[in-house]
């Protein structure tokens, strides 16, 4: 009787406190479940939404710099790795904006660069700085709705003006001839978005740094110019046909009077030139776009 007693008394206690559990784990889901909704504040969503860097990671063993997307020299173990970044953000952001809007996409590459510094990397070290500097620059322009519509989630004017160039260089084949259709297939996208030819005053450039508002000129333009002077372009995915195509178009934007800085092709080069002497540079330029430089 006495053991019988105990074990319907523990019975109860045991139903009791399986019923209280289940009521509170319904809780915790149900709150857990509304502020997932609310915040998005799975490190995971956020991860989702962290602008990428543009430029590949440092070696986290590097004591010399190395010439980083913009042109100057960065320290050789930055920057982080993406990873890093999305772990850092989410550390510090609770959410992140995920709207397709102006303002959305300025705050996600203000977090990301905020984060990388607190790495201890200098926004130099990615292509962050000069695509958050071609959104902020939409702000008061009219046609910033049209501007970004049909745009990605974290691609900016600069990225589009650099993805069109690139994607017309992709189907070059063969040796270039003499056309100018097919030098301009070979030309490398200039990396910004053009200027207003009727501008007065300066502009942000990609670096960071003012350049002239009608710099640079289109890909139109400079494509017509680099045919104006060369009879041909190298077409090979090797080493040297990668740096002189880069060479004879900076050569083309200092001929139609813009400054290097107004594009991102200087920092683009110096990655191909800093692979001169290293043995390891056939892998490294391995299955990389016609144009495409281990900077972006």
């Amino acid at each position: 009787m006495y053991r019988r007693g105990v074990s319907s008394r523990t019975r109860k206690l045991v139903i009791g406190g399986a019923a209280a559990a289940l009521l509170g784990s319904a809780l915790a889901v149900g709150t857990g479940m509304s502020q997932a909704a609310e915040s998005g504040a799975g490190s995971d969503s956020i991860s989702a939404l962290v602008p990428a860097l543009g430029f590949s990671p440092g070696n986290p063993n590097a004591t010399a710099d190395r010439v980083g997307p913009t042109g100057v020299n960065v320290p050789g173990r930055c920057p982080p790795t993406q990873a890093q970044v999305n772990a850092q953000v989410a550390l510090k952001n609770a959410s992140l904006p995920s709207g397709t809007d102006l303002e959305s996409r300025i705050q996600r590459f203000e977090r990301t660069l905020s984060a990388v510094q607190d790495l201890k990397c200098p926004a130099s070290s990615t292509t962050l700085l000069g695509r958050l500097n071609s959104l902020t620059a939409l702000r008061g322009n009219a046609n910033r709705d049209n501007i970004l519509r049909g745009l990605g989630v974290n691609e900016t004017p600069a990225d589009r003006a650099a993805g069109s160039g690139n994607a017309g260089a992709s189907g070059a084949t063969g040796n270039a001839g003499a056309g100018s259709d097919k030098i301009s297939a070979l030309v490398p996208a200039l990396g910004f978005s053009p200027g207003n030819p009727n501008a007065t005053a300066d502009r942000v450039g990609p670096t960071g740094v003012n350049v002239p508002g009608r710099c640079p000129p289109t890909q139109a333009q400079v494509n017509a110019q680099v045919a104006l002077k060369n009879a041909s372009l190298p077409s090979g995915t090797d080493l040297e046909s990668r740096i002189q195509r880069f060479e004879r178009t900076l050569s083309a934007i200092q001929d139609l009077k813009c400054p290097a800085s107004s594009t991102t092709l200087l920092g683009r080069l110096k990655s191909l030139t800093a692979l001169r002497g290293n043995a390891n540079r056939d892998n490294i330029l391995r299955g990389l776009g016609l144009n495409e430089t281990p900077a972006g």
